[in-house]
């Protein structure tokens, strides 16, 4: 019974962690970090699972229960139909989920049916279960426990829409800035989103269901919103031809990649690769009116030049920014692959500075480890990747 309640209790951390509540989010670090949590324990819950369903076998056949009655739902007419439903259900959930290459508007459907797959399991774990119905403080977590996953799970599904942050922005212009990228340049309709350079926002257009998480590249000292978009999905296909004067909605911010949070850190490398550079455009800009100083270097790596549409936009900026910036353009098939040690190497004799990555998951958990291994405490070290399936 103990692996039931560790999945009931995982599951429910993972909705709350998910939920995109600008009130829970610090919780969590930022939505960003909480959505590298949910990618740990949304596994280890599903395996707890299973493991309580094998732990469960033995004394069943024991006493003489088929196999097929504890398995296979409308067996007999003793068979447990409802618990292997909801068993099977979150098997198949969780093989659809970690398919790779599952397009974002599928994931974001998949994880839609969490909330009752949850509930189904959380309610059998409370009138099932003989230890939490023989302990009244036990029984008491477990329905808190579901109380909190199905809450925050129908915060976001159901009613996300009419009570998160939301803002009416409308499309000023879309300017192409490669053959894959395109930025999205958003007018407010009435009042202004407040947010801290290096965060994030959810995008909705009219007709469409789906909520897309898109980088600020804009500073919050202007007006326009500046969303940097790589052209990968159907949605961000689409919002090539956005006509000027649509009306999207804006929710947010959400994260915590932001220099604003680690302000006692006077010297920052930043290394963002392809669109990681993304929230690097938006702390940029916003050096050219924060009046506080900063020690920064910059690395931009990409594959070739024409994968870098950003690189005069940071060049110009760098020169014209009120902090001290040392940028490098690194384009891989003529340098290689940049490592930790080259980018420690660069700066020093220093070593009281903080790092931030951004980038493809693959490249920012490959460049954290080196870091580590560099000797980089790891409260000196940020990162977001963008991987929100």
């Amino acid at each position: 019974m103990l692996s039931a309640i560790w999945a009931i209790t995982l599951l429910a951390v993972v909705l709350l962690a998910t939920a995109r509540s600008r009130m829970i989010e610090p919780m969590f670090g930022g939505l960003d970090r909480a959505v590298r949590l949910h990618r740990r324990l949304g596994p280890t819950a599903i395996g707890l699972v299973v493991l309580h369903v094998l732990l469960y076998l033995p004394p069943m056949l024991g006493a003489g229960v088929p196999l097929g009655d504890i398995l296979v739902p409308f067996w007999s007419p003793e068979a447990r139909t409802f618990d292997a439903i909801v068993l099977w259900t979150l098997l198949a959930w969780t093989g659809l989920a970690y398919v790779r290459g599952l397009p974002y508007e599928g994931w974001l459907s998949l994880h839609g049916l969490m909330g009752p797959i949850f509930l189904g399991a959380g309610v059998h774990s409370v009138l099932e279960g003989s230890t939490v119905l023989a302990f009244e403080p036990l029984r008491f977590w477990m329905w808190f426990l579901v109380l909190v996953g199905v809450g925050a799970w129908a915060y976001r599904v159901l009613l996300y829409r009419w009570f998160a942050p939301r803002y009416r922005y409308r499309v000023e212009a879309v300017e192409p800035r490669s053959g894959d990228t395109i930025d999205l340049v958003l007018r407010p309709r009435d009042r202004r989103m407040i947010y801290e350079p290096g965060t994030f926002v959810f995008i909705r257009r009219p007709g469409r269901a789906e909520y897309h998480p898109f980088s600020i590249s804009s500073s919050p000292a202007e007006r326009n919103l500046r969303l940097s978009v790589r052209m990968l999905g159907d949605f961000t296909r689409a919002l090539a031809t956005a006509p000027r004067g649509e009306v999207m909605e804006v929710f947010g911010p959400f994260g915590s990649f932001t220099p604003h949070r680690y302000a006692h850190y006077r010297r920052l490398v930043c290394v963002g690769a392809g669109i990681g550079i993304t929230p690097f455009l938006g702390m940029l800009r916003f050096e050219m009116t924060n009046d506080d100083f900063r020690r920064i270097w910059l690395w931009y790596v990409v594959r070739d030049a024409e994968n870098a549409p950003y690189d005069a936009e940071i060049r110009d900026l760098a020169l014209r920014a009120d902090s001290w910036i040392d940028y490098d353009l690194w384009i891989t098939p003529e340098r290689g692959r940049i490592t930790a040690a080259q980018v420690m190497a660069a700066v020093r004799p220093l070593d009281d500075y903080a790092v931030m990555l951004c980038g493809r998951p693959e490249f920012v958990g490959d460049m954290v480890r080196q870091f580590l291994a560099e000797g980089l405490p790891r409260e000196r070290l940020v990162w977001e990747d963008f991987h929100f399936n």
